[in-house]
Parts: C-alpha cells; structure tokens; sequence
C-alpha cells in the first residue's frame, strides 16, 4: 500500500473513533436527559396526587357523606367537608367529627393514595394557644417527599354555648320566655328599659342532658368581659322552675365555674331546666352578652374563651412519599 492510501486509512480511523466518542457522548447526555425527564414527570405526577388528594380531603365529605357515623368502613372514601345543617351543601369548613374519626382509623387514606404511597397529615392552627392535631402523625424516611400546604377552616367544638342573653340585641329579639319569679309573683322580674334607663330582669331557660352534667365543665362568661364596681351595677342568678332563688351573684371579669350551682339544682332526670337571671340597670353604654357554656371536665380556665366557639382558621399539611 502506498503512502496516500496508508494516510487515508489513518484518517478515516481517527474519523470513526472520533464519530463513535461522539455518539457515545451523545447517547450518555440523551441518557441523563432521559432520566431528568423521568424524574421530572414522577415528581410532577406526585405533586399531582398530592394535590388532588388535598383537595378530596377538603372538598368533599366523602362516600357516603356521613361516612364518619358508620361502625364499620367497607366501601368509604374519607372526605374531611362539613355538611351544613339542614342542607346537603358543604362549604370551606372541615368537620372535627370526620377528622376525628379518620384520626380514630388512618388506614383509610391509603384509599385516595396509589399502592405504595405513604402520608402524613396535620392541622396547624393559626391561634397557636390551640393544639396542633396530628391526623396521621408519619414520619418519612426518604428525602424526596411532596407537601401540601391548605388554608382551611375547621369547627373546632372546645366550647358548647347552652344559652345566652344578648343584651345588644335585645330590642330587636326578645326571648319568649316568661320568667317563674314574675309567674309565681316571687321577686317579680321586670323587663328593662333601656329607653328610659329603667333597670330590670332579662331571663332564659334552657336545658341540658344530665349526661353533659357528669363529663362537663361549665361557666357563665360575659363579652366584653365586665367586673362589678362602682359604675357598673349587674347581677345574675341561676335557678330552675322548681327550685326558685333570690340569691344574685355580681359578675367577675374571669369565667365563673358554676359546677356546684348546676350540681345543686340538677334533680337527675334525663334532661334538666334551667333558668339564667340577669339584672341589668338600664344603662344602654354598658351593655353585655352573657352566656353559659360547657367544656370538657379539666379544661384550664384560660382556654374558656368565645373565639373557641367559632371556626378556627388552620393551615392542613399534607405530605406524600414512596414507600
């Protein structure tokens, strides 16, 4: 072979080699791109889930909707949504009794999940002196986990009211209720008018189960909160159709624990009357709700607030993970 033909053949092997470290290269990069594709679309698809999963949960009330009063859970789908009463509407308010029971019975999430998928899924309310519920409390073992962050809204039922007066409704709503002191003639209770600043009773009757009275703490409030003194001139009293007091106790600015006034009155039967009496001067600036609650037995005092009565706003997050 000539010289020519011996640097040709030299050539068009440094050319193939060349061509083949290239396509190699190539072939690599389309590799890792491949797999960041891969990764990406799996991450994308978890966070998909993830999402959807979330919004299940807050959405919707489950299958069936009241799901959360059954013995047994064959067939049900978890949902978290309150059903407002009387309606078969729900809104953007979680129901404590749905989260409860699927904190009572966490397996039943795996239901919104593909196989081999864990979570973990807690309640942070925004009044941090409220406890945190951990729904289901998992920790992950894996770096790679999806969160779900939702606003949310829940019925967080720390406080039942049993009865209120509403002294800054009271011209427009009055109770029907026509106080026993003024029926029997004893200590006769006069309505106010605050028209002409004429002090007087404003009474209600209300009931509670004699099982709430076994497993409840209970406290007569106002809002604002109002203390006797000098200048301020209210009372109240708490009796029953039966067991008739005059006896009027001035107002604190603290919760008032009355366990020994409903322990004393109670009679035992299935469920028991009570009647609240407030006495009121008439002065329409110094106006006040009062109201009378229960909570459970061993609530701490501080934790008998009203803003424990209405929804509490939270944030739900949920993670999600490969098992």
């Amino acid at each position: 072979m000539d010289n020519t033909g011996q640097v040709f053949t030299i050539d068009a092997l440094l050319a193939l080699i060349l061509i083949t470290i290239l396509i190699g290269i190539s072939a690599n990069t389309m590799g890792i791109v491949g797999d960041k594709i891969i990764e990406y679309s799996s991450e994308q698809s978890i966070q998909r889930i993830a999402g959807d999963s979330a919004d299940v949960l807050i959405k919707t009330p489950g299958a069936p909707e009241n799901w959360e009063n059954y013995k047994y859970f064959t067939n049900i789908k978890p949902g978290l949504a309150d059903i407002e009463k009387g309606t078969n509407k729900f809104g953007n308010l979680l129901s404590m009794k749905k989260i409860s029971s699927l904190k009572k019975n966490p397996e039943l999430i795996k239901r919104l999940l593909p196989e081999g998928m864990e979570c973990s899924l807690m309640i942070y309310p925004t009044n941090t002196s409220l406890p945190v519920i951990d729904v289901i409390n998992k920790n992950p073992h894996k770096r790679d986990v999806t969160v779900v962050n939702r606003t949310v809204l829940y019925d967080y039922k720390l406080i039942d009211i049993y009865t209120n007066i509403k002294l800054d409704n009271f011209n427009k709503k009055r109770s029907p209720y026509i106080c026993t002191h003024s029926y029997k003639n004893l200590y006769s209770h006069k309505l106010p008018d605050f028209n002409k600043r004429k002090s007087g009773w404003i009474c209600n009757a209300f009931n509670i189960d004699v099982e709430d009275i076994k497993s409840k703490d209970f406290y007569l409030l106002t809002d604002p909160a109002v203390n006797y003194n000098t200048n301020f001139h209210a009372s109240w009293m708490l009796d029953t159709p039966n067991k008739i007091t005059n006896k009027p106790q001035n107002f604190t600015s603290n919760p008032i624990l009355i366990n020994s006034i409903i322990s004393e009155l109670s009679e035992n039967s299935y469920r028991e009357i009570f009647v609240l009496h407030i006495s009121v001067d008439g002065n329409i600036k110094q106006i006040f709700n009062t109201y009378i609650v229960g909570v459970p037995k061993g609530t701490p005092t501080q934790d008998v607030r009203l803003d424990n009565i209405n929804p509490q706003p939270a944030f739900l997050i949920m993670k999600l993970w490969i098992q």
